[in-house]
């Protein structure tokens, strides 16, 4: 069995409660993808989008499960020095179509939302960013869609159908976490909620939201100034985040993502451990493992700079390259 600490806590938790430029590029200066906010309207489901920035396109996936992609989209600010990043409202959540009372939505389902996205916006192909669960969607659309995936950044990424037993890191930092009664308190809040609604949905989940830091005390207060719109708790109560390993995907699909991958990984992480993104790497031949110390599931708050200078050098690298060697790595220095 794999280890019950704060990342099965996390999902167990979550689960109750075109228009085409002539070349493969988009054309950046059509209507459609013009810095601001627009609604992509794609039959019967509407998705709101920004786009802020300049230079290539960065489509950003947010997690599924109602948190939204506000924290995303402030947090992934300084990307916007080099990309035009594109972020988007989840169905479910933010100005995209709600769901409705007894709607039961996959990760799957998600994913081709992401796909009608881009073919409304005219893209032939596309670089991903997905972040938590974005990343276990972002995962499923390259499985799905490898052709139209030019490079793919996985950060702190679930993979579903993962069960592996917890690994020495991983022990460790549960240990470390023991020592520290703040760690507790954070885990016993997130098992009592119970939200009826997206104002006690956003109240609970700030509330404990420090277990998924590795000093909450120092990073916490960066990730509630960047959530200021309610998650949504009709979301959450739709969205199977989670399957059964029965449900999952195959592991072995990860061989089918034929896109030069970037995973960064906070090596304290305690929602989605480092172990996990291990086993991402393996089944990705053209990926690269970041691990970044004294971080946990937010590393761009907990450790800036380790974290945007290989996000921005692999995503603005004109040459798609094999990164399979891991790089090399030393003392990673606290800010």
């Amino acid at each position: 069995m794999r280890n019950k600490s704060v990342c099965a806590l996390l999902f167990a938790t979550l689960a109750l409660i075109g228009q085409p430029g002539s070349s493969g590029h988009p054309r950046l200066g059509t209507t459609r993808l013009a810095p601001g906010n627009h609604v992509a309207r794609l039959g019967t489901l509407t998705l709101h989008y920004a786009i802020a920035g300049k230079g290539p396109l960065l489509i950003v996936q947010a997690p599924g499960w109602g948190i939204g992609t506000e924290y995303l989209e402030k947090g992934l600010a300084p990307l916007t020095e080099h990309f035009t990043v594109l972020t988007y409202d989840p169905r479910g959540t933010g100005l995209s179509t709600p769901v409705s009372k007894g709607d039961r939505l996959t990760n799957a389902d998600l994913a081709e939302d992401l796909e009608r996205l881009r073919a409304y916006l005219g893209l032939k192909t596309l670089d991903l960013i997905g972040h938590s669960n974005g990343g276990a969607i972002a995962i499923l659309y390259a499985e799905e869609h490898p052709a139209r995936v030019k490079r793919l950044v996985l950060i702190g990424s679930q993979l579903l159908g993962y069960g592996e037993p917890a690994g020495p890191v991983e022990k460790s930092e549960d240990a470390r976490r023991r020592t520290h009664p703040e760690f507790a308190a954070y885990a016993a809040r997130m098992r009592a909620s119970s939200p009826r609604n997206d104002a006690e949905f956003t109240r609970d989940f700030k509330s404990y939201a420090g277990v998924f830091f590795y000093d909450p005390h120092r990073d916490l207060p960066a990730l509630l100034k960047a959530m200021t719109k309610p998650m949504s708790a009709s979301m959450n109560k739709a969205y199977k985040e989670s399957p059964p390993p029965s449900e999952a995907p195959p592991l072995d699909d990860l061989a089918k993502i034929s896109a030069p991958t970037l995973i960064v990984e906070g090596r304290q992480d305690p929602a989605c451990a480092l172990a996990e993104s291990e086993r991402i790497k393996r089944g990705i031949a053209n990926s690269r493992l970041v691990s970044i110390d004294r971080s946990g599931h937010f590393p761009w708050i907990e450790q800036p700079s380790q974290f945007f200078a290989p996000v921005i050098r692999f995503l603005a690298s004109p040459r798609i390259e094999n990164t399979t060697q891991a790089p090399r790595t030393g003392p990673t220095r606290r800010r």
